[in-house]
């Protein structure tokens, strides 16, 4: 329940301000906005003020504004004629004013939600700056059932004073040494309080690649510099920035993976980002604020591809209008649009498909 409440929250929150972003770009050039609504299908709540009807819809997957002149006009008998009135009357760029609204809105949003979350917690900032946190030493966290670390006496909560004679290693020391060590692997760890030596041939005879069978963390992590909300704004500014040509790469990878039947690593569909969304919201407030900044991230730069039925896609036939100017046949725009819808849909589906059936392979 808590998981489909916070992920709710999050859609929600994202779809309203990329709306209002639409509405006052609309708004700021001198259009008028028929409706509002929050949610898709039968409105449940209305109410007039400042010249729009804001509705509340009853399914709470997305939202839309009702702008004059971005449809073709339709008469009694169903003949389509281009709109004069509205959006149509408008110069291209305040055109691109208002269908980048949306895109620009989720963007900046994000930036304030990361500013937060480094704020709150510093140790984030290795996401926005690439600074790693000192770590010193190295505990095992975890031994596998019936492993070589198993076999010598290795157990949980081992603190690793030396291995091969490095002593205080790091916990990727501890990784480096059991991956090169050549004849025997001799570990000392303090358990207890007390010294024990364990010893082992290295590697097993016969094995490719040698594993342990121990997991290791970091004894002491110190945290990263703190920074104030000023610091953390030009911080999550330059990071958003840099994100943008991985994030279109990254969209391009998972596009390729989801068409080829391979689950996408790069995109989350709906199944992994609910799993996300439990993770953060058991964790707290910091990591959910968190999830929303990236959520909203994707969101603003998936919406600005050039695909018709995204922003994107409107910016794009808008301007291919204007450079041809004319428009295209009554109603062939919206056509257009609603394959795009289409096929995004059909891509939903499949990202679905593809994970709920790599549920089924893991299991």
């Amino acid at each position: 329940m808590l998981t489909a409440v916070v992920f709710l929250l999050i859609l929600t929150t994202a779809v309203v301000i990329h709306e209002l972003a639409h509405y006052w770009n609309a708004k700021s050039v001198g259009l008028e906005v028929r409706a509002f609504s929050v949610g898709m299908g039968p409105v449940i709540w209305r109410k007039m003020w400042n010249g729009t009807e804001w509705r509340l819809s009853l399914l709470p997957i997305g939202g839309y504004v009702d702008i004059p002149g971005m449809a073709p006009k339709q008469d009694d008998l169903g003949n389509l004629s281009h709109p004069n009135e509205g959006f149509a009357t408008r110069t291209l760029p305040q055109k691109l004013w208002v269908l980048v609204g949306g895109v620009l809105a989720n963007y900046i949003l994000a930036i304030f939600l990361l500013s937060i979350v480094i704020t709150a917690q510093p140790n984030f900032r290795q996401l926005t700056s690439g600074i790693e946190p000192q770590s010193y030493g190295a505990q095992i966290v975890g031994v596998v059932e019936e492993s070589v670390a198993q076999s010598i006496g290795l157990e949980a909560n081992d603190t690793i004073r030396s291995i091969n004679g490095l002593t205080d290693p790091n916990y990727t020391q501890v990784t480096e040494v059991i991956q090169t060590a050549q004849d025997e692997l001799v570990l000392e760890v303090i358990r207890n309080g007390e010294t024990v030596e364990v010893s082992t041939e290295w590697p097993p005879e016969g094995v490719e690649t040698p594993l342990l069978g121990i997991q290791v963390a970091p004894l002491e992590v110190e945290d990263l510099p703190s920074v104030n909300y000023a610091q953390a704004l030009g911080e999550s500014a330059a990071f958003s920035a840099r994100i943008v040509p991985e994030s279109l790469s990254s969209f391009a990878r998972g596009i390729g993976a989801t068409f080829t039947g391979r689950q996408a690593e790069d995109i989350a569909g709906p199944v992994r980002l609910v799993g996300l969304t439990r993770d953060a919201a058991q964790a707290g407030l910091i990591p959910v604020l968190l999830l929303a900044a990236l959520i909203n991230f994707s969101l603003a730069i998936f919406n600005l591809l050039p695909i018709p039925g995204l922003d994107g896609g409107r910016m794009l036939l808008a301007t291919i209008v204007a450079a041809r100017g004319k428009p295209f046949e009554p109603g062939r725009e919206e056509f257009i649009h609603f394959l795009g819808f289409v096929a995004i849909l059909a891509f939903i589906v499949l990202i679905t498909f593809n994970e709920v059936s790599g549920l089924f392979t893991r299991g």
